[in-house]
């Protein structure tokens, strides 16, 4: 207080205050002498333990058409976690920015759109993601390669110098290829893989999606399975895409129509198409539209693909075993016992474009870790004339469906037959929790074991295919709370109060607390401030881990238009300390709502500096709250927060810059499991 003079009223708020701390702290009444009175960060640091990535994805077909109304997914290298997921826009663009823990410098991108890379990794340190997916070199960003480029060394082989063989079948190459396997006899002029054509690819051949059960006529004993020339033409073999986990190569064979071997072991020559039938991200170098000339073939001739599954040598040899599994689009070559499981390929007419595309399975197919999708390699042949390859018992690519009309095909949508949903994107992840950890006596200092409110959320956002809001499912779930008080808790989100139609879920039994009609806090002007619970132990009035789950849904008006409103969750969450509406403790750096008390700030311990940017801070940086992208492991009660994570410290006088998982690393030195609850 220097030399100023303390009046009455201030005498009466001080002698308050240190009543209810003593109260407040009564607990296990235990706060860590070895805290430092220096600062534990520098000024302005506000203990974020997340970052946002500005994100920027296109999709692109190889003709440069963009590709709208497809599901993108932002998951964790390690595929463990879905982060985000939006839907691409009438220009194929994803524009959005994802908040994510700061340790994390490398994502994986994946889209089930069959036609563009799948599980790409890329880097986010710079915290950008720029991307585009498809494209005439069909990648190109922020992207992670451990695989040589495309224009890597050649490595020549042909039938003169094959490597020996003991089987009957001869095996030939059609050329050179780099050491990737990608040819370098591949047609000057790509085929066109067009928008359309992939739209009813996907219709007909969708990812993870059995064939025998949406369309069983595909592999029908009527269906035709192999390529027959009904007129003298050159005939080509176009790349489209792979989804296998093996590095297949692929061949083919003649003979004439009618006229097959008795036996796979009669067939006379192989000829290997693509060495290596693996796109740039899976271990190969191929790019969708990659086309191969099998020459000019007189009418009377059959020409039958066959797949080597995981044939590529991707070590020193940089070669095809040839005695590798294969699966032939003769289907009486195939080894499954069962007649019903030997059909390995699909044969389907796209007439728009006069091609005929070509689906694989490349396990054998009794195989329980078989998907039967026929998508694990797609292809598509054509021919000049057109008309050389006929079109007799090959079933027509299917049509995409979108019965709700709202842009997105059926097999994209998860509200198919609604027109105001689309798809669910979550945070902080789909199946993982995230914690706020609250220090309840602000303003004054606390022991600083972050666990007088210990809650974990996540939340469901429901889009439309405009990637707007449309309604919000949070869950809440108290997992501890070592505190006398009966502490209230809400979330600022950010958007204006009309924008929300109503709320619903909430626990209340305080009465301290007012609602507008659409069940958004009253009187609050600048932003719709959501109140979950107005006493925790609504939630959990027990031992830690004991807590009730919370669901509360928040719905969007039509007009709204919050399309990057996600991207902030958790929002502007905060502690309301012992029904007192205006003791709103937040994180550090964020801006109290309309209903606070903003003649506590800078009081007591508060350092607070309004208006400003420095919210929520002791005079030794310390905060009141703090957020986890992942569930935190709170500390025991009475124990300081660097004396269970021993490079907290570290991590806050550096700025957030060193020992970003000081919480997450479990090796040894990072923590004090003895100070841990539940370890």
């Amino acid at each position: 207080m220097d030399s100023q003079k303390l009046t009455p009223p201030k005498l009466w708020i001080i002698g308050l205050f240190l009543i209810t701390f003593l109260f407040a702290c009564k607990k296990n009444e235990v706060v860590e002498s070895n805290i430092s009175s220096n600062k534990i960060a520098p000024d302005g640091f506000k203990f974020s333990t997340v970052r946002e990535v500005k994100i920027k994805i296109r999709l692109l077909t190889n003709l440069g058409e963009p590709i709208s109304g497809v599901p993108v997914t932002l998951n964790t290298l390690d595929d463990t976690q879905e982060l985000l997921k939006m839907i691409s826009d009438k220009n194929g663009f994803i524009i959005t920015s994802l908040n994510v823990s700061t340790y994390i410098k490398e994502l994986l991108v994946k889209t089930p759109y069959i036609g563009l890379m799948n599980k790409v990794p890329v880097s986010i340190s710079s915290n950008d993601l720029e991307l585009t997916l498809g494209g005439p070199k069909g990648l190109s960003g922020n992207i992670i390669l451990s695989q040589p480029p495309q224009n890597s060394p050649m490595v020549v082989f042909g039938k003169n110098n094959q490597p020996p063989s003991t089987l009957s079948t001869n095996y030939e190459y059609m050329g050179t290829y780099s050491s990737n396997g990608r040819p370098d006899y591949l047609m000057a002029q790509p085929g066109n893989v067009s928008a359309g054509l992939l739209s009813y690819i996907n219709a007909s051949l969708p990812d993870a999606q059995d064939v025998r059960i949406h369309h069983p006529e595909y592999l029908a004993a009527t269906a035709q399975h192999t390529l027959e020339v009904v007129e003298t033409g050159e005939v080509f073999i176009t790349f489209v895409a792979e989804g296998a986990g093996n590095l297949n190569s692929v061949g083919y064979y003649t003979y004439p129509t009618g006229y097959p071997p008795t036996t796979k072991d009669d067939i006379s020559t192989i000829r290997y198409i693509f060495p290596n039938a693996s796109d740039g991200i899976s271990g190969g170098g191929l790019v969708s539209g990659d086309r191969v000339s099998l020459g000019s073939f007189n009418a009377g001739t059959t020409i039958s693909i066959v797949l080597l599954s995981d044939a590529w040598e991707s070590g020193p040899a940089k070669a095809v075993i040839s005695s590798s599994t294969k699966f032939y689009t003769d289907k009486q070559y195939n080894p499954e016992p069962d007649v019903n499981l030997k059909v390995h390929s699909v044969l389907l007419n796209y007439a728009t474009e006069n091609v005929f595309v070509l689906g694989f399975e490349d396990l054998q197919r009794d195989n329980p870790a078989c998907d039967q999708d026929f998508n694990d390699l797609v292809l598509y042949a054509s021919a000049n004339p057109v008309s050389a390859l006929s079109k007799v018992r090959v079933k027509p690519l299917d049509p995409p469906v979108d019965e709700d009309g709202d842009g997105v095909f059926d097999e994209f949508d998860e509200y198919p037959k609604d027109p105001r949903r689309a798809y669910n994107t979550y945070s902080p992840s789909k199946y993982g929790w995230g914690t706020l950890a609250f220090e309840d006596n602000w303003p004054l200092s606390g022991d600083y074991d972050m666990n007088d409110l210990v809650l974990n959320y996540r939340y469901t956002l429901v889009s439309n295919a405009n990637n707007n809001s449309v309604e919000m499912l949070a869950k809440f779930t108290a997992k501890t709370a070592f505190a006398q008080y009966k502490n209230g808790f809400g979330v600022k989100l950010g958007v204006n109060p009309s924008d929300i139609t109503s709320v619903s879920g909430g626990k209340y039994s305080e009465g301290y607390l007012s609602f507008n009609a659409n069940g958004t806090e009253a009187n609050q002007n600048s932003s719709a401030v959501i109140i979950p619970f107005d006493n925790h132990k609504l939630l959990i009035d027990g031992a830690p881990n004991s807590g009730s789950i919370l669901d509360m849904t928040i719905k969007f008006s039509e007009t709204s238009n919050h399309s990057s409103f996600f991207s902030t969750a958790p929002f502007d969450p905060f502690l309301i300390s012992n029904g007192r509406r205006g003791y709103e403790i937040h994180l550090p750096g964020k801006t109290p709502t309309n209903l606070a008390n903003t003649s506590l700030f800078g009081t007591f311990d508060d350092r607070s500096l309004t208006p400003g940017s420095i919210y929520y801070v002791n005079s030794n940086n310390r905060p009141w709250a703090m957020h986890f992208n992942q569930e935190f492991k709170f500390p025991k009660e009475g124990v300081s927060i660097e004396n269970a994570y021993l490079h907290f410290g570290d991590w806050a006088i550096s700025g957030g810059l060193n020992f970003t998982d000081w919480y997450s690393n479990l090796t040894s030195g990072y923590r004090n499991d003895a100070m841990i609850y539940g370890n």
